[in-house]
């Protein structure tokens, strides 16, 4: 199969797994949200964020340089195995050992078991990450998509049950646990058939990829540190149900934004194939925007406009108050959206270096303007990072983009300019709407008219790119019938 040919079907693939996903974990958080407390969300929000910070370090930055790298032989990828799996033993215990300082700072004495609990899925998902990142470089999506869709059912289901049954936040906690669990023990056992692990382990040989995963590390835990501050200072100055009820809102606008992952892991690898042709990764990487904005802009419009009745349908009348960061949180995830396919041209080139440097200059203004505006109120802090969140769009282009495949500022906002135009245009009559109709079920035909207004703007003025997504649609059955 040819590598277009290849990154359709992985587009597919990845495009089931991903939405499929995203609305079983939707699904989850609309029956938990009537049976756990907003306490519940806030704890586990705090655990989280530790564990995913810890993650990072675990994994080292290992899938980067194995992309990056045309040709892995055995023994390196039996030295990463080694090395990340020892890593990841190490930062449990550091993680065991942090856990009583965490609920002393946030007087919160369960997060003293629920850390570690949860710091678990570090050493599990050692066994089984080499593997997935193997997958991934194969473009075997088929296998991942299947994989991934496994662990999160069960997780899901075990969850509801258990919280169904009283387990209260537990049921979360070994919820996640089950996923982890599932996926990474799959990709263990079929790697460890498939290619095998040697007992060697060698840094010398594998030094190219710490180095380019380095950078890595170092831009991860920056963007990690920009995007969590605000969990790790709310639950502290706000506390537990305040954090619980803004993570609700701002978890729901990053799982809504399904396109990205989908694109961002099939084109990847598919760029890296073409790493040494730049005109071509810019021109394609414009269309990608477009793609993506054509797909996110709406979603995150319609959160804005009808932010009410989708927190009642979502998490019931006892949480209406996420409908505030639900709306402020829409208008941070359109621009947030633009920025984020980035990843794929840093890691099909290998200019982790440049990462790094921007996420220096983010991880300060985040800190600042959350360490600032904690002293307000919680709505007020959330009003700053919006105003950020736009900033950084124009900055992101200026350090990023165009340093890597000199893109113009013209052509950067070009690629989202008609979308962008088309959700104001479709948002106007329907906020004239909601002005006479303010009945939540009413609010339903009203976001189908949004729906319309939107599809018929492109199909009059965009004919030619749904076109053009239409005739890939074809080539690709095609060319699974040949």
């Amino acid at each position: 199969m040819q590598l277009k040919e290849k990154t359709i079907a992985g587009a597919k693939w990845n495009s089931l797994a991903t939405v499929n996903n995203a609305v079983v974990q939707m699904l989850k958080i609309f029956v938990l949200a009537r049976m756990l407390s907003k306490a519940d969300f806030g704890l586990v929000a705090i655990a989280i964020m530790v564990i995913g910070f810890t993650d990072i370090f675990a994994n080292m930055g290992f899938s980067v340089g194995i992309i990056h790298k045309k040709e892995v032989s055995k023994q390196e990828y039996s030295s990463v195995f080694w090395v990340n799996l020892a890593v990841s033993i190490f930062l449990f215990g550091i993680l065991c050992a942090l856990s009583p300082l965490l609920s002393m700072y946030y007087e919160q004495s369960e997060l003293n078991k629920i850390i570690p609990l949860l710091g678990l899925q570090l050493v599990i998902s050692a066994f089984g990450k080499i593997f997935q990142t193997l997958r991934t470089k194969e473009m075997d999506f088929k296998f991942i998509s299947i994989v991934n869709m496994s662990g999160v059912y069960a997780g899901a289901i075990f969850t509801i049950v258990t919280a169904y049954l009283g387990w209260g936040v537990y049921s979360m906690v070994f919820g996640m646990l089950l996923q982890t669990t599932v996926i990474y023990a799959t990709y263990a056992i079929s790697g460890i058939r498939s290619n095998g692990v040697l007992f060697h382990c060698n840094l010398r040989e594998i030094s190219n990829m710490i180095k380019i995963g380095g950078y890595q590390v170092g831009a991860q835990v920056m963007d990690y540190c920009s995007s969590k501050v605000d969990i790790f200072l709310i639950g502290r100055f706000f506390g537990m149900e305040a954090l619980g009820i803004y993570n609700l809102g701002k978890e729901l606008l990053t799982k809504v934004m399904v396109i990205n992952p989908i694109i961002t892991s099939v084109a990847t690898p598919a760029f890296a194939k073409i790493q040494d042709d730049i005109p071509l990764m810019r021109s394609t990487y414009s269309k990608i925007l477009n793609f993506l904005s054509s797909f996110n802009f709406p979603i995150f419009t319609v959160f804005f406009v009808f932010a009410e009745p989708l927190t009642f349908f979502f998490y019931g009348e006892n949480m209406m108050e996420v409908a505030f960061f639900m709306r402020m949180f829409a208008v941070w995830g359109l621009f947030h959206s633009v920025g984020n396919p980035a990843g794929i041209l840093m890691v099909s080139l290998g200019r982790t270096d440049l990462s790094f440097r921007w996420t220096v200059v983010k991880v300060i203004f985040m800190i600042a303007t959350t360490l600032a505006f904690c002293f307000t109120t919680i709505e007020i802090l959330t009003y700053a990072q919006v105003v950020l969140e736009v900033a950084f769009f124009f900055a992101y282009w200026r350090m990023m983009i165009y340093k890597m495949v000199n893109t113009s500022l013209g052509e950067y906002i070009k690629s989202i300019s008609f979308p962008f135009v088309a959700c104001f245009t479709a948002a106007i009559p329907c906020f004239v709407f909601k002005l006479f109709f303010s009945n939540y079920y009413v609010q339903i035909g009203n976001a189908c008219v949004f729906a319309v207004i939107y599809v018929t703007l492109f199909f009059i003025f965009r004919r030619n790119f749904l076109k053009e997504i239409w005739s890939m649609v074809i080539r690709n059955k095609k060319s699974e019938q040949r």
